[in-house]
Order: C-alpha cells, then structure tokens, then sequence
C-alpha cells in the first residue's frame, strides 16, 4: 500500500484552507471600503472613453473631483494625494489599476494594502 495514497485528501484539505483564508484576507467583503468604491465608481463615471487608459489624465479628473468632495469623501482624497494638502500621494496605485481596467473594489483593495484607513471612512 502506498502511504503517499492516504495523504492527498489533508492536502488537498490543507490547500482549500489556505485558499480561504488568503482569500478572506485580501478581498472586500460586503460593505467593506465604501467610501473608496464610491468615489473610484464616480470617477469612472466621469471618464471618457479616450481618458479611461492614461492614468495621468485619470489622476487629473481624480484631483478635480476632489475639489467638490465632502466629509469621508474628502478625507480618502487627502489620504491618496488628491488634495493640495494631501501628506501622501499614492495617486498612481489608483490611477494605473483603473487604466488597466480594473473595477473599483479591486483597486480599493490594493489601495487598502497601502493604507488600511482607506476603507476604515
């Protein structure tokens, strides 16, 4: 009998497990990160066709949408760099995955892995 035999079912179990819980703690779970899906869906809403694959006119309607931004959606404009007085400028982790084509709660969760008060608004 070969002992190899009786192990694939625990590694096979093993590999879901770790699947999980790579999963659970890398991606948005519902209602998670709102603020920062909602702005990045309004920012592609303002996109047009030509600008959506040049992430340097992206971070442009970016900074011009922060201009009008209130409450938490300001605050996740001055944690990105949005704003004038913006400490960081991360702009280019949210503008380049948006002009691959990414949606917005893929890009949210690479931005969260920057800065976890991103989805904390």
């Amino acid at each position: 009998m070969n002992p190899m035999s009786n192990s694939w079912p625990l590694l096979w179990l093993t590999i879901l497990l770790v699947c999980q819980l790579w999963r659970s703690t890398h991606c948005l779970r519902e209602g998670q990160c709102e603020v920062c899906v909602g702005v990045i869906n309004k920012l592609i809403n303002r996109l047009e066709d030509k600008e959506k694959s040049d992430h340097l006119l992206i971070e442009a309607k970016f900074k011009d949408l922060c201009l009008e931004s209130k409450k938490s959606e300001n605050r996740f404009c001055y944690y990105i760099g949005g704003l004038e007085e913006s400490a960081t400028k991360i702009l280019g982790e949210m503008s380049r995955p948006l002009s691959w084509g990414l949606p917005a709660d893929k890009v949210c969760e690479k931005l969260m892995k920057k800065d976890s008060q991103i989805c904390e608004l």
